[in-house]
């Protein structure tokens, strides 16, 4: 049988859209080298230096969105991924409070897919970011930065915001997203190792993702223990199957694929008290909020 040029042209065709979607959405990363996670160390920085921990944590959800669920994890289909926009509010006895992550505008919000935006939970958040004693970020994107970059009261918070040198300085970061001049009143957080920020409250850098990257360890005076690792995973389901977002997505946010491999292998290494909290996944914010593990929407009053 005499095969038509059209025939091998299809058949070259078929068999180069075949690779190309088993490389860039189908393959799994493979870690490039090794990542630690030390919870004792976390626990010792948290509480070793004395003071009262936090009593609570509080979070907003500020909007909702979704990607293909094929760019979120691996291999696993086009079906839209529903996700969130979330900030977290730390808060002690007394009314002291820490601020991790600020979502988003809504103006901002309204233009990602599937958008539906919170316009009052973005108003709690900036009304608590103007009473937090600091502002931190997991990372530099604009929709965990976008709530300080659009802050009505800039000047009044400026102060509480510590984004770290590698997160000011990368080039993740939206600048123009920011009134001219307002990131040079920001004061760049240095440090090497493990951060403490406050009783209970640790960091560490984590870059892959960004290179501004960092995991923030919270540990309540119950005991309760938290890990907010931003987009080092944007589900549950990436640490669970040990399947991180595929090829196409790490091209677009230029990350280092290999360095968020081996982070979240080391997450799904951790034990098992320790409360993974990823940035985006709707799942899992309905079930720890109905497991206590989170107060829904900031307060005005202290626990």
């Amino acid at each position: 049988m005499r095969i038509k040029r059209w025939q091998v042209v299809l058949l070259v065709v078929v068999a180069v859209l075949l690779l190309a979607k088993r490389a860039l959405l189908d393959t799994v990363a493979e870690p490039s080298r090794d990542y630690l996670i030390d919870v004792a160390a976390l626990h010792q920085a948290a509480v070793g230096g004395g003071g009262e921990l936090p009593a609570t944590i509080e979070v907003e959800k500020v909007g909702e969105f979704a990607f293909p669920r094929t760019l979120v994890v691996a291999g696993d289909g086009f079906r839209m991924h529903p996700m969130v926009l979330l900030s977290h509010r730390v808060v002690w006895p007394g009314g002291r409070s820490v601020i991790i992550d600020t979502a988003m505008s809504p103006e901002e919000g309204a233009k990602m897919p599937g958008s539906k935006p919170f316009p009052d939970a973005y108003q709690r958040m900036q009304t608590a970011m103007l009473g937090a004693d600091a502002i931190l970020f997991t990372h530099e994107h604009e929709d965990h930065v976008g709530g300080v970059a659009k802050a009505p009261n800039f000047d009044a918070i400026a102060g509480k915001v510590q984004m770290t040198r590698e997160q000011w300085n990368g080039p993740k970061l939206a600048r123009e997203a920011f009134p001219p001049g307002a990131l040079e009143k920001l004061k760049q957080l240095d440090y090497t190792g493990l951060h403490t920020v406050a009783p209970g409250v640790v960091l560490q850098k984590a870059p892959g993702h960004t290179p501004g990257t960092q995991l923030v360890y919270v540990e309540l005076a119950t005991g309760t223990r938290y890990l907010f690792v931003g987009d080092i995973a944007w589900t549950e389901d990436n640490i669970r199957l040990q399947r991180g977002r595929p090829g196409i997505a790490t091209l677009l946010m230029k990350e280092d694929r290999g360095a968020v491999a081996a982070e979240v292998r080391a997450l799904a290494g951790l034990p098992g008290d320790v409360h993974v909290v990823v940035a985006h996944d709707p799942v899992a914010l309905k079930r720890d909020v109905a497991a206590g593990l989170f107060r829904l929407g900031f307060s005005t009053s202290t626990p």
